[in-house]
């Protein structure tokens, strides 16, 4: 589809909208992308062709002569209440298509009302194609084309963290599922019915949680779409529920607030307090950075797909307007005349939709927990990739001890792992009553002794790097106290298999959150090369640190590194444990493997007992063989 007018984004100064003129301008250099909003903004420094423009929606006619001189609008505008359809008929006015982020299921159904009149005017309205609706649609569209549910029963489950605080516009929507009564598709038909505030599907087991969360019940807006005569799985889907969680949000002050009707004077008051709160909460400690969708059939929650990483949803919301976007520019959408959900499009336009996700880092996987916690994945797997470069993707070039930072439910996991482990319960084994107390106050006690044994290490030129390596000696020295106390209770053999199990798989969760999964490489054009690229500057990282050296060299579709020296290895054999010093490399590869599983890349890794190790990373043969012979 010609874009040469641009992209406009009304809203563009909001949370979603921002981030859908951030994403688009990275990813497309030479288009136009315009920013706008009633009040004057700046708009993000980056690549690409960015602009602001005032535009206040009020004034009809200058409005709609403005949207004219775009070829596409995205309406990210909130709170959606407030305009309902007529933006969309001013898009409609000026014959531009246009992309929204409706959440409001009563102006759902005023823009799906608008189909036969962007039918006949040859234009396409895509409606819903934000994080619910929208990301949750295309989830729930796949389940119910593969008769996922043999009783057409599905249920939608979101759960987002506290970490980013909200837009202005966020506690309106909030505020609107605070209601005793919601719309849900049962029966085969839209259906208003008191909201089930107590019923046997209130809580949900989100992965990465401790345990199962409270959730608040709302109108799904798929019910719009479902009962509307054009959905493409309406004979596939029988009920559909949908309950979301938001950390420090308790369903119990919902279900007190849903008890009134509250004016919008008070309805507006009460958003900027929310709004004012959401920014406060978000410097908490424990404020999760953490966002899930779940979209599972009655019969097998297992059997659902799942959506999880350290994102926001307003990150997910703009992903999914911008893989439509990426579907309008590649002119794969222009069969479409009139207004569409997600579930009113043809099944192969859900999968080069989910293929433009893919494009941009967010992938779903099936909804086995247990499968999922086994492979490390306790933060989930999906990252933003807005454009070509890997140095974007996070923690690109850090390393344990410089990504920052930490997420806060890494502390609670370590102790889990810990405590979970065979090595706990065969000390727990040998070690009963006040022998196990005894056992406890030694190691404390041997691991200040092997801290003040690395102290020299700590005398660094400058204070940040000497900060650092306060934080190497601490937890060498514990992992060390632990260990050769347990080398004692246990014998060499048996201490070294259960603590090398335990390191390893709290490491595998680890470095699942320090490294990008396999499937967000797959938005890069070149995977391998992504991939490699990726691991050489964590070396780099390393090396700057002082926990490393290693050499280097790349021949044709050939990289050669040497790790020559190994500061963890060192600290193992001055402190009497130098049997410890292959699991950190074994840890390392490990996490290469999962991280090139999908790339093509090949990893060829021999480590040695000092801690050093040889790898020889190797592209795909295809690029092998394409690649110009050098001259001699």
């Amino acid at each position: 589809m010609s874009a040469s007018g641009g992209i406009i984004v009304l809203g563009g100064s909001g949370e979603s909208g921002r981030r859908i003129v951030d994403h688009l301008a990275r990813r497309y250099p030479r288009l136009r992308v315009a920013s706008a909003a009633r009040r004057p903004h700046v708009v993000e420094a980056g690549p690409g062709r960015r602009e602001c423009v005032q535009l206040d929606l009020r004034e009809r006619e200058a409005a709609r002569a403005t949207i004219a001189e775009f070829d596409l609008a995205i309406l990210a505008m909130g709170p959606t209440p407030a305009f309902g359809a007529e933006v969309h008929r001013l898009c409609l006015e000026a014959g531009v298509d246009c992309i929204d982020i409706n959440d409001s299921l009563a102006v759902a159904d005023q823009v799906l009302a608008l189909h036969a009149q962007a039918r006949d005017l040859g234009r396409r309205v895509f409606t819903g194609m934000g994080f619910t609706p929208g990301l949750s649609s295309l989830l729930l569209a796949q389940l119910a084309a593969r008769r996922a549910s043999p009783s057409g029963r599905y249920h939608i489950r979101s759960c987002m963290g506290a970490a980013y605080g909200g837009g202005e516009s966020s506690p309106h929507a909030i505020l609107a599922t605070f209601s005793d009564h919601i719309e849900v598709f049962e029966g085969g038909c839209r259906r208003r019915v008191p909201t089930p505030w107590r019923d046997a599907q209130g809580s949900c087991p989100f992965p990465g949680q401790a345990e199962a969360l409270q959730t608040i019940p709302f109108s799904a807006l798929e019910t719009a779409s479902l009962g509307s005569g054009r959905s493409r799985v309406a004979d596939g889907v029988a009920a559909l529920d949908a309950r979301y969680h938001i950390q420090y949000l308790k369903p119990g002050f919902a279900r007190f607030m849903a008890r009134f009707r509250w004016s919008e004077t008070t309805l507006d008051r009460l958003a900027r307090k929310f709004h004012a709160s959401g920014q406060t909460m978000k410097a908490k400690k424990d404020a999760d950075p953490d966002t899930v969708l779940w979209v599972y059939p009655h019969e097998a929650p297992e059997q659902g797909l799942l959506v999880q990483g350290v994102i926001s949803s307003y990150d997910l919301t703009a992903l999914m307007a911008c893989a439509l976007a990426d579907a309008w520019l590649a002119d794969e959408l222009a069969d479409y005349q009139g207004v569409y959900t997600v579930d009113q499009l043809e099944p192969e336009s859900w999968e080069r939709l989910s293929g433009h996700l893919a494009r941009r880092g967010i992938s779903s996987k099936p909804a086995d927990l247990a499968a999922l916690r086994a492979q490390g994945l306790d933060f989930g797997w999906v990252e933003a990739v807005a454009g070509d470069a890997v140095s974007d993707l996070a923690h690109y070039g850090a390393n344990w001890y410089t990504a920052k930072p930490v997420h806060p439910k890494m502390v609670p996991l370590q102790k889990r792992f810990l405590v979970e482990s065979e090595v706990w319960a065969a000390l727990r084994g040998a070690r009963r009553g006040t022998r196990w107390i005894t056992f406890i106050l030694l190691t404390l006690m041997r691991w200040r002794r092997h801290y003040r044994a690395l102290a020299d290490l700590r005398v660094r030129d400058d204070a940040a790097t000497a900060k650092l390596w306060q934080a190497v000696t601490r937890d060498i020295a514990m992992f060390t106290s632990g260990y050769s106390h347990a080398r004692e209770v246990l014998g060499r053999d048996e201490a070294l298999r259960l603590y090398g199990k335990m390191f390893l798989e709290t490491g595998r969760m680890e470095m699942r959150w320090l490294w990008p999964d396999a499937s967000v490489f797959a938005a890069f054009d070149q995977p391998w090369r992504a991939v490699s690229d990726y691991w050489i500057a964590f070396l780099a990282g390393c090396e700057a640190l002082g926990v490393l050296r290693y050499r280097l060299r790349e021949e044709q579709g050939r990289i050669s590194c040497m790790i020559e020296y190994c500061a963890y290895a060192e600290m193992f054999a001055r402190l009497d444990c130098p049997e410890l010093a292959l699991l950190v490399r074994e840890m390392e590869r490990e996490a290469l493997e999962a991280m090139a599983a999908h790339s093509g890349l090949r990893v060829n890794w021999t480590s040695h007992e000092d801690g050093t190790a040889e790898i020889v990373l190797g592209a795909p043969s295809a690029v092998v063989q394409a690649a110009p012979a050098e001259a001699v």
